[in-house]
């Protein structure tokens, strides 16, 4: 629960919400991964669940408290979409957290619903697809009604059925290969010796994704900087950036550090990368991944590049990336909390974040030099018109096709404008868009 509680009340990752709930209690392997799945689902299917919970509840105003709200959310997840599970557990187990969290008084309320939608649960309709498709694909995918109204009127009905049930699948675990230390073919054969099986990324030449449940600390490498965990989209970013040995990079919104460091690895670690970042905690991450991956010539420098740069100097750049802060929904399967935290004005604000940020670093650029804009992002406003604004004000940028410079089977990713985009294409890839711009003076 208090996970759960956690992540609701104070908007909290869902990542570091179940490790501070985990605390220091001893679980086993089988428990820590029920609780991630009982934490998950719920967040993935909270539209749905309360929604059944509602068929069954009447009157009661069981929403208005947290703690049984998320108790109930739990034992519905565990008897609608968990089968491992049986039914009498999830029930005991619902009332045993609610004479405990709540009151005992609460425990007979308990069991009367969730026992209520044992009986009903095979016939409960949800409204009809035809008639009404907001409606449906909000309660049968649960995703929150202001976003599944945008996709369908930008994707139509299928298109955005696929998007949300691509949503709630648990992303694959990704991770990027360091080049500097050893090859693709090299490190998958260290996982397979020790019976963990990777098949290479279709599009990324450093990618592998793995079939591997455990502590990603725990795969041979880890502490001696053979990869990264990275999605195979975000790897793909710095290819568009194409940065060569020597140069001078800035990475504007750097951290935690997966592009700034697959840049480094890209150089040969040979050059400067710049890493700024207005917060030192999440600086003092970007360093620390630098020095496991053995990475030396990223400097960090805390800096918000909404703002004057002048702490920067003179100093002139061959390649800039703005990966930019974002609403994030592109990366909704790996942050299923996000449905529920964001909101359309969410959008607006991290498209003017975006704007802003350009602006602030295009100066900084060398006549002939690379800017790359991404953003993990579905939206328009926060991808394609972020890129109309900026070149509105600055007439010496343009958009370059960076098909050439991706392996052939990501090509297929690049639209007719030149933009860079994985979402509803790239079937294991989170969303990502990215575009490549020049400084022609």
């Amino acid at each position: 629960m208090a996970a759960l509680l956690e992540i609701e009340s104070k908007h909290e990752h869902v990542q570091p919400a179940i490790e501070a709930a985990l605390g220091g209690t001893a679980l086993s392997a089988d428990d820590r991964g029920l609780l991630s799945e009982l934490v998950n689902g719920v967040l993935r299917h909270r539209l749905h669940l309360d929604w059944a919970l509602q068929q069954v509840a009447h009157e009661t105003p069981y929403s208005k408290h947290s703690v049984m709200k998320q108790i109930l959310r739990v034992g519905a997840y565990q008897l609608l979409m968990l089968e491992r599970i049986p039914d009498y557990a999830a029930v005991d187990q619902a009332v045993e957290l609610a004479k405990k969290c709540v009151s005992p008084k609460s425990a007979p309320l308990v069991n009367a619903l969730l026992r209520e939608l044992i009986n009903r649960r095979a016939g409960l309709a949800v409204p009809d697809l035809l008639n009404q498709p907001l409606e449906h694909i909000a309660i049968t995918s649960s995703h929150p009604r202001w976003l599944v109204k945008r996709w369908l009127k930008r994707f139509g009905a299928q298109r955005t059925i696929a998007l949300c049930r691509f949503n709630n699948e648990p992303a694959p675990l990704t991770i990027r290969v360091n080049r500097l230390k050893l090859s693709v073919a090299d490190y998958r054969q260290q996982l397979e010796a020790k019976g963990i099986p990777a098949v290479p990324c279709a599009g990324s030449p450093v990618g592998l994704r793995i079939d591997y449940h455990g502590p990603v600390s725990e795969l041979p490498g880890y502490d001696t900087g053979w990869f990264y965990v990275q999605d195979e989209a975000s790897q793909l970013v710095p290819l568009l950036l194409a940065p060569r040995r020597g140069e001078a990079v800035l990475d504007a919104c750097a951290a935690p550090g997966g592009k700034a460091t697959e840049i480094a690895e890209i150089m040969n670690n040979e050059g400067e990368i710049l890493a700024l970042d207005r917060s030192s905690d999440r600086l003092a991450v970007v360093e620390e991944n630098c020095r496991r991956l053995g990475i030396t010539c990223v400097k960090t420098v805390v800096g918000d590049a909404t703002k004057e740069l002048t702490h920067l100097g003179n100093e002139r750049f061959d390649r800039i990336l703005v990966d930019a802060p974002c609403s994030g929904l592109g990366v909704l399967r790996r942050h299923p909390e996000g449905k529920w935290s964001k909101n359309e004005d969410s959008i607006l604000a991290s498209a003017e974040i975006a704007k802003a940020i350009l602006s602030r670093v295009a100066p900084l650029l060398k006549p002939k030099g690379v800017l790359v804009y991404s953003a993990c992002s579905t939206e328009p406003e926060e991808n394609g018109d972020v890129v109309d604004v900026f070149l509105s004000r600055h007439r010496n940028f343009r958009i370059e096709n960076p098909s050439p410079l991706l392996p052939e089977p990501a090509r297929m990713l690049i639209g007719e404008k030149g933009y860079f985009s994985t979402v509803l294409k790239g079937d294991a890839m989170d969303g990502f868009f990215a575009v490549r711009l020049v400084r022609t003076k």
